[in-house]
């Protein structure tokens, strides 16, 4: 009886372990990659990060030439007040003048002429600066925008990974059924190799990859309100800067209401470039915690595809 029996037993055993061998077999061709792709989704969010970071920067220069070109042009409306005190810019009362008033009102005032058109020279220079940094800050959000757009749908991936964890259940299975026949990892190698699946596999959640997901969205989301930022800063500061608020030729006769108007314009320029400084580390904080889940998934992952070589 025993003797009819071992055969029987003995082909149940190599049952187990063919059928073992193809799980395996199986579970490694599903698996695989899985390291790959999500290392690419931390390649790019790094390159991101680069992006957003340099953007940031130029939002940062353009906030600081801006609060520079506001104390510039200080400097002038006061020396404009100086010199066209009395009326003394005007030219039907400088007509009036007597010789002692044109002298003392007009001539000596002469001397800060240079110094005013050093002055308005500094301001236009400091706008123009300040409106190419601006311009620079379209080109890095749009840039960030269109690297997270293309990489939100991770839907490939998130099927992998889930019918990477069916197939880890399916090893742990199979495991459990040579174990159940005496045949463990200590005796038998694919024994062991499922043993180790079971251990070191089926540990990313579909959920990390969906935070994967969203952290794109958000730096897709402030990309292009940076990028919007950066055109009307862009727009706004140019035209605080266009001659006919920086012509000293202007200024004397500029009214109340044009001097106000200049003003706005500059402050809300200067108001935009520290909003592109809120949005692009916004969008960097976002990449370099995208890029934090990405590395720890990925070491996951490729722990998983050592014991499935």
């Amino acid at each position: 009886m025993i003797a009819l029996c071992a055969p029987a037993l003995a082909s149940n055993e190599s049952d187990l372990i063919q059928n073992a061998e193809q799980v395996f077999q199986a579970t490694k061709i599903v698996c695989s990659g899985i390291s790959d792709e999500i290392g690419r989704l931390a390649n790019i969010s790094t390159v991101n990060t680069a992006i957003t970071g340099a953007g940031t920067a130029a939002a940062t220069g353009a906030l600081a030439v801006g609060i520079k070109k506001s104390s510039v042009e200080e400097e002038i409306e006061k020396l404009v007040t100086e010199m066209c005190a009395d009326n003394a810019c005007n030219a039907d009362t400088i007509k009036n003048m007597s010789d002692k008033d044109f002298e003392e009102k007009v001539i000596k005032n002469f001397a800060k002429l240079k110094e005013l058109q050093d002055s308005a020279n500094a301001s236009k220079n400091l706008g123009n600066w300040r409106t190419g940094l601006m311009a620079g800050t379209i080109g890095t959000n749009l840039a960030s925008a269109i690297i997270s757009g293309r990489n939100i749908n991770q839907s490939d991936l998130i099927q992998q990974i889930s019918a990477c964890n069916d197939m880890v259940l399916v090893a742990t299975n199979t495991e459990h059924e040579l174990k159940t026949a005496g045949i463990i990892g200590i005796n038998n190698p694919i024994a062991k190799k499922l043993d180790n699946i079971k251990t070191w596999c089926n540990q990313i959640d579909i959920a990390d990859i969906e935070k994967i997901e969203n952290r794109m969205k958000g730096v897709m989301g402030t990309s292009i309100a940076g990028g919007a930022i950066g055109i009307a800063g862009t727009i706004t500061s140019a035209t605080a800067n266009s001659d006919q608020y920086t012509d000293i030729s202007n200024m004397a006769k500029m009214s109340d209401t044009d001097k106000q108007t200049g003003k706005n314009l500059n402050t809300a320029a200067n108001i935009m470039a520290g909003a592109n400084i809120a949005t692009g580390a916004t969008g960097t904080v976002l990449n370099v915690s995208l890029i934090t889940l990405a590395k720890k998934l990925m070491k996951t992952a490729q722990r998983c595809e050592e014991v499935l070589q």
